[in-house]
């Protein structure tokens, strides 16, 4: 991937301090926007607010140390860092000051990968404000600090966005959409005989439908449309298609994914297979090659903003955890009296976070939600209030991406809310205290990323024939198992991915005996190992797949090839198989598998 800003605006912008305006205070102190990014601050700060702080910048790779503003005082320090190598930027910041002294009193700061927890505090009666422009990041802090932190304003500059280079020929003219867009708003492929002869996107910038042009020749074949629905919040996150090997190069088939749904297969599912795709992000721009046909295509990322949600039925302080990977464990546990602490435990960086929530919430169950994660996130966050004069948040449910939901933490009140973003799952949460009872609770969620592959399981068998891989899905649905006098000479599957079936290439030669067939009981069955065995037969130099058998959740398979004992298992416990790769030549020599864990 590649850094490509040339036809974005990138003049300074400098918004104005928040806060209280001392201008002709000896206080004032200025960062300047001479800095690439910021990558640490350091806040320090009582309960009456905000007293020191300070910025470290980087510039031209090496890092700038700015001084502290502020007396440093008893109280709490936190800091927090920014991953500059990772290609976090700093995007915002908000705060509250009290509107009488109007000393900044708590601070967040956003990344376009994950937003800090609130730093300091935030009470009913503070005022609220933000420094934040649309596609831009901060680059210096300026602002004034007497006995505390009494005003912030920052220097913002654009965001790059991330190009990853076409996939396919380089051959034909060179197009170029641009990155200057909010999103994609609908695809036209028009599909010939054995590849893709032209494409076409529109785009949404500032809220105005932008049409663009065609890539490629209009010529005999079909057409098809996809359409993606911006205000509903959704997102184009990837492309999956397949080019030929050959001498052309050209496109043969594509597959668009958004956040909320995947297109069929436009095209052939022939030639080398490539996917555009990067965690976290979205695509708002495509470019490439294309003559008669077209040739390749590539495509501009950016990241997804973070759908902050909330429902709250009275005022109260804020509080605020941030945003964090995934959402591990929801527990909640009983305390003396009337108290229960709700915890959450989250995942940042490989690493457990807890966050522990003490609360009057008259929840008298205890119990604790455990989460599949990376493989499962919340979605939705279902709850009641109580009816009384200050209502206060009665019973929680949770659902997840796998379908699964939790049993209910509390008594159901009588006015329900619901936390939900389509294509989204949560990670974090904040809301408002009133006293000690919870009167608010909201979520940040951000798009679902891609399932990671699985952990694939070395094959077995002999050393010859040519490898093949066909990675990863959601499930096996069907084997289709194919033999000789010698064992076994051909292999093909059929998978399922979103719910869908998708047909696996042929692995080897039919034979004169025919194929014989598995089929699993989908959705409730699952293959949970593959047993075999392997010898040198005659007419091969080295070892090949002479006998399989397959087991499920529900039973084990009739045998395949010869009859002979096992000499290898393919498993791992409590996963389920989820795809194939091997060797194959005119028999099968190597079989391996991917897997994933077991989350039903």
């Amino acid at each position: 991937m590649s850094q490509d800003c040339s036809n974005l605006f990138q003049m300074t912008q400098r918004l104005e301090a928040q806060g209280q305006k001392t201008l002709d205070s000896p206080f004032v102190w200025d960062d300047g926007s001479d800095h690439d990014d910021v990558t640490k601050i350091h806040v320090r700060g009582d309960s009456r607010g905000i007293n020191c702080i300070r910025f470290d910048y980087i510039k031209s790779g090496q890092r700038k140390y700015k001084s502290f503003y502020g007396p440093s005082w008893a109280g709490f320090t936190q800091t927090f860092k920014i991953n500059h190598k990772e290609d976090e930027q700093l995007e915002s910041v908000e705060g509250f000051y009290k509107p009488d002294s109007r000393t900044i009193v708590g601070l967040q700061f956003k990344t376009n990968l994950r937003i800090s927890e609130l730093i300091g505090h935030g009470k009913k009666d503070d005022t609220k404000f933000s420094l934040a422009v649309y596609g831009k990041k901060i680059i210096g802090f300026h602002g004034c600090s007497g006995s505390y932190l009494e005003s912030l304003g920052a220097y913002f500059t654009c965001i790059a966005p991330t190009r990853m280079e076409a996939k396919g020929a380089k051959g034909g003219t060179d197009w170029n959409d641009g990155a200057d867009h909010e999103g994609v708003a609908k695809i036209y492929v028009r599909g010939g005989r054995d590849c893709i002869q032209y494409i076409k996107f529109d785009y949404v910038k500032d809220r105005k439908y932008i049409y663009g042009p065609a890539h490629g020749v209009r010529g005999r074949g079909f057409t098809e449309s996809f359409e993606i629905n911006h205000l509903d919040n959704e997102y184009m996150v990837s492309v999956e298609g397949y080019y030929d090997e050959g001498d052309s190069g050209i496109i043969q088939g594509i597959q668009f994914r958004t956040n909320i749904k995947t297109s069929e297969l436009i095209g052939y599912n022939n030639g080398k297979k490539f996917s555009l795709a990067a965690n976290g992000k979205k695509i708002i721009g495509f470019h490439g090659y294309a003559d008669q046909n077209l040739n390749s295509l590539g495509a501009y990322f950016t990241t997804s903003p973070f759908i902050k949600l909330e429902s709250r039925e009275s005022t109260g302080d804020l509080w605020d955890d941030g945003t964090f990977e995934g959402v591990r464990k929801v527990c909640i546990h009983k305390q003396p009296v009337l108290y229960s602490v709700i915890q959450f435990e989250f995942v940042n960086r490989g690493e457990v976070v807890n966050r522990d929530l003490g609360l009057r919430v008259f929840i008298a169950e205890e119990g604790e939600f455990v989460v599949n994660y990376p493989y499962e996130f919340i979605t939705s966050v279902e709850g009641t209030f109580t009816n009384e004069e200050d209502p206060h948040v009665a019973s929680l449910t949770f659902k997840t991406s796998k379908g699964r939901t939790s049993s209910t933490f509390g008594t159901p009140g009588t006015k329900k809310f619901v936390l939900q973003s389509k294509g989204c799952g949560v990670v974090g949460f904040h809301g408002v205290l009133s006293i000690d009872d919870l009167s608010g609770l909201g979520a940040y969620f951000r798009l679902l990323p891609p399932l990671p592959d699985g952990e694939k399981v070395e094959a077995k068998g002999g050393d010859g024939g040519a490898p093949w891989d066909g990675g990863g899905f959601d499930c096996i649905r069907k084997i289709y198992i194919g033999h000789s006098e010698m064992g076994i000479a051909f292999v093909k599957f059929l998978y399922d991915k979103d719910n869908k079936v998708v047909v696996g290439d042929d692995h080897g030669s039919k034979t004169l005996l025919g194929v014989d067939e598995f089929e699993l009981e989908h959705p409730d069955e699952y293959l949970i190992s593959v047993e075999g065995s392997y010898d040198v037969v005659v007419g091969s130099e080295s070892e090949v797949i002479i006998m399989l058998r397959f087991k499920t959740n529900m039973r084990t398979s009739q045998l395949f090839g010869l009859d002979t004992t096992s000499s290898f298992i393919l498993q791992k416990e409590c996963h389920k198989i989820v795809g194939f790769h091997g060797k194959i030549g005119k028999m099968l020599h190597q079989i391996g598998v991917h897997v994933l864990p077991i989350t039903d």
